[in-house]
């Protein structure tokens, strides 16, 4: 037998050997798959694999019925909720509709309990089990109507502006009438008067340089008027003594 025979032999032995043990030990420690059960124990034990998913299926299978039961009654319960929430909003959508577009009618807030009472604070219900509605004397109107108000105010106030404005204009013309404004040319009423009053200082001053000179005047008038009355004397003193002709 040549060496590579007597390999080739050594090999398949070990293989042999291999697959014998693998397979020993998965007959040693295989998975029981079967549904056996321990019947020594009371009560029984499920062994086999089948057999303990069986127990644990049938114990899941017990808390279905509960859970079923309580889902069913839930679900009625919100079925009977979403029917009772249409007609809370038809009726919260109604009161929106009066806040917002009106028409008045008085707009409504939510009764609360009063203080002192055991709820206090808390919300009250109707008969019906929608909120206890009480009228707002501060809020008569809509928002629509609030608005259309305001909105007139607003008119009312920019009118009010305006007028104002132009009483400001009119008040600054009069300002430059009465001050001047050197850059627009125009020559106030103050600065008017202080040239008035600059005229009548120098007509003060120039009558009082004039007034000596007409005090001379009436004096040497009055000295002319003497002197003239003296020289007709003389000249009918004259006349008398013919000296002087007529």
């Amino acid at each position: 037998m040549t060496l590579l025979g007597k390999l080739l032999l050594l090999f398949n032995l070990a293989f042999a050997l291999l697959l014998a043990a693998w397979s020993f030990n998965i007959y040693a420690n295989g998975i029981d798959w079967t549904d056996t059960k321990d019947t020594k124990s009371t009560p029984p034990v499920p062994i086999g694999q089948l057999a303990i998913r069986a127990a644990k299926l049938d114990d899941l299978w017990k808390g279905v019925a509960p859970a079923q039961a309580d889902w069913s009654s839930k679900r009625d319960q919100l079925a009977n909720e979403e029917s009772r929430l249409v007609a809370e909003r038809i009726r919260y959508d109604k009161e929106i509709h009066y806040v917002l577009a009106g028409p008045a009618k008085g707009i409504s807030e939510v009764e609360t309990a009063a203080k002192g009472a055991p709820n206090a604070g808390q919300m009250l219900l109707d008969h019906n089990g929608f909120p206890s509605l009480v009228k707002n004397p501060l809020l008569e109107l809509s928002l629509a109507e609030y608005n259309a108000e305001e909105e007139k105010i607003l008119k009312d106030i920019g009118a009010e502006m305006a007028q104002h404005v132009k009483q400001i204009d009119e008040a600054n013309k009069l300002t430059d009438k009465i001050i001047g404004d050197k850059a627009k040319g125009i020559r106030g009423l103050q600065e008017r008067i202080n040239d008035e009053k600059a005229k009548d200082e120098g007509v003060v001053a120039e009558l009082k340089l004039v007034e000596p000179q007409l005090i001379n005047t009436l004096v040497e008038a009055q000295l002319i008027n003497k002197r003239h009355a003296q020289m007709k004397k003389r000249i009918e003193e004259l006349k008398r003594l013919k000296v002087a002709s007529k």
